[in-house]
This record gives structure tokens, C-alpha cells and sequence, in this order.
């Protein structure tokens, strides 16, 4: 299904619409499509409205034109649109990884709009993150034996950027060259493969996949006046001013949630409990799926 928001064609989903309660997914990436929550979205209908999308510029949504403005709060006050759209009078959100950092932003500039807030293995610092995911992938770099691979990792470690695009850049770099594809996609106790078949690509073309590279790189233009929050941003601040509240998600492998990111939640955030998944990587609700529904449920109010 589509929802029309200023002009631009939206992809959604909806599971459980005979529920009142609704909790919208925010995807993470930048760009990763909602796809592997599907199954999540078929086991909590059971008990709630459950709401997917494809960000713009994201598969089955609109492309963003080469001359388009776009940033991560025009992004929010799109989610604000489709929320009043699809007469939806609050929600509670999930955001995974990226999508972390749109929910933290969400609840700053509409706290009126939100229930409660799930946090799943959120990046709220993207440096901090990816100098994390670079410690986590060093030992595979350096078991390559590839001078500029070995450079580009130290590069990372220890490079103060000036221009916070530029890490971005430098890790996305930095994975094209793992090979193992475990690491690659932060897993723990799942296959690569078994990550794959956890969700439904049949219908998704090449040419879908490719609109993402122009979403990532749209998020790290300069937004134009008085846009000014980046992807590339600490949102940790934002925290102490979210009062509703809040669940965080940790898989305890997961290189992309760091220890100083945890430890900031848990002490700044108002009103925060956390659910640590022990035989997970950056995707506890595939490595393990029961106890991440159970988990939801129960913070949602349906134990």
C-alpha cells in the first residue's frame, strides 16, 4: 500500500489493523528497508497494530530526486504526515540502528504523538559506533593482509574528523573489503544465510536496492536552513528530554550499540529499562525471535 505525503509516494504495511494500540517500525541503514521485520510484525499483530515502511528513497518508496532537499527532520515531520494520515492518534515507535536516531529525533519535535519508545541496538553516535564496528572487525582486517584495508581500519581507530561525513564514508570503505559475511552483518547466532531467508526479497528489483545510495548520501548534504540536525550528529543529549517510556535493546555482540552509548541511556534517559539479548549480534529479533516478541509484548503492556 502507499500513503501520499507532499507529493511523494510512501510504502507501508499494516499487521493487526483490527488493534487499536500501534507500534511503527523505523528502519534502519540508512536504507535498509523494513523487509526483515516482517516476521516480528506477523507475530506481535497477534496482540497490536504493527506499522512498516520504506523510508523515501528506499525500495519500494519513492526515489529522492538528484536536486531534492532532504534530511532526517523533513524525514520525522513525513512520519508525522502518515501518523495523521492513517488517523493513528499516537504510537509507540521502534527504531533499529539508524532508525534509533530517527526515533530519539522523533520524540524530541512530536513528544505528543508517542506512547513509549523501543530502541533496538540503536547507533545515537555514528563515530562512536563505527570506531566500535572497526575494533570489532580489526583481527578479520588484519587476517587479509591488505596494506590499505590495515590503514584504512587504523585510519578509523584514531582519526579525529573534522567532516563527520567523511567516517561514514570511510566505513562503508572499510566493510567492502570483510569477507567474512558474519562480521559483515554484525550476526551472532544466526548464518549469514539464515539472515537472508528471514525475510521475503522476491519481489524487490536491483534497481530498488539502488535508490538507496542517494538517501545515504542525501543524509549527509548539509541540510538547507533551519534544518540543521545530521545522521552523522550525537543524539545522545536528546535523551533526558524524552519522558515517556523507554525500552532498550542490547544483543551483547552487537559492535554498533557501544558500551559508552549504553551507559549513556541507562543514566540520562528519564524513564529507561533494558532487555539484554545474550546470544545476539545488531539483530535480536531474528538470532532470537521468541524472546525479542515476549520482550515487546511485555514492555508494551501485553504480558
Amino acid at each position: 500500500m502507499f500513503v501520499t505525503v507532499w507529493g511523494k509516494k510512501i510504502w507501508y504495511e499494516i499487521y493487526g489493523a483490527e488493534h487499536s494500540d500501534t507500534l511503527l517500525y523505523l528502519h534502519g541503514g540508512p536504507g535498509a528497508s523494513c523487509l526483515d521485520f516482517e516476521n516480528q510484525a506477523r507475530a506481535l499483530s497477534k496482540k497490536m497494530k504493527v506499522v512498516l515502511f520504506d523510508q523515501l528513497g528506499v525500495l519500494r518508496s519513492d526515489a529522492i530526486a538528484e536536486n531534492e532537499s532532504y534530511g532526517m527532520e523533513y524525514q520525522i515531520e513525513m512520519v508525522e504526515e502518515m501518523r495523521k494520515s492513517l488517523g493513528i492518534e499516537k504510537w509507540s515507535i521502534l527504531g533499529h540502528s539508524y532508525g534509533g536516531m530517527l526515533a530519539v529525533l522523533y520524540a524530541n519535535l512530536h513528544p505528543n504523538s508517542i506512547q513509549k519508545i523501543i530502541l533496538e541496538c540503536p547507533s545515537l553516535w555514528f563515530e562512536d559506533s563505527a570506531k566500535s564496528t572497526v575494533d570489532y572487525l580489526s583481527g578479520h582486517i588484519n587476517s587479509l593482509n591488505d596494506p590499505q584495508a590495515a590503514e584504512l581500519c587504523e585510519k578509523i581507530k584514531l582519526a579525529d574528523y573534522q567532516d563527520k561525513a567523511e567516517v561514514v564514508w570511510d566505513l562503508s570503505a572499510l566493510l567492502g573489503y570483510v569477507t567474512d559475511m558474519q562480521l559483515r552483518f554484525y550476526l551472532h547466532a544466526i548464518s549469514p544465510e539464515e539472515y537472508e531467508r528471514s525475510m521475503d526479497t522476491s519481489d524487490i528489483a536491483d534497481e530498488m536496492w539502488a535508490k538507496g545510495e542517494r538517501h545515504l548520501t542525501k543524509l549527509l548534504e548539509p541540510p538547507p536552513l533551519p534544518k540543521r540536525v545530521m545522521m552523522t550528529d550525537n543524539f545522545l543529549p536528546m535523551l533526558p528530554k524524552i519522558a515517556v517510556p523507554m525500552l532498550l535493546i542490547n544483543g551483547t555482540y552487537d559492535p554498533v550499540c557501544t558500551k559508552n552509548q549504553i551507559e549513556y541511556i541507562m543514566n540520562h534517559a528519564q524513564n529507561v529499562t533494558q532487555a539484554i539479548f545474550e546470544d545476539s549480534g545488531h539483530f535480536p529479533r531474528i538470532e532470537e525471535a521468541e524472546k525479542y516478541t515476549d520482550t515487546i509484548l511485555h514492555f508494551l503492556g501485553y504480558a
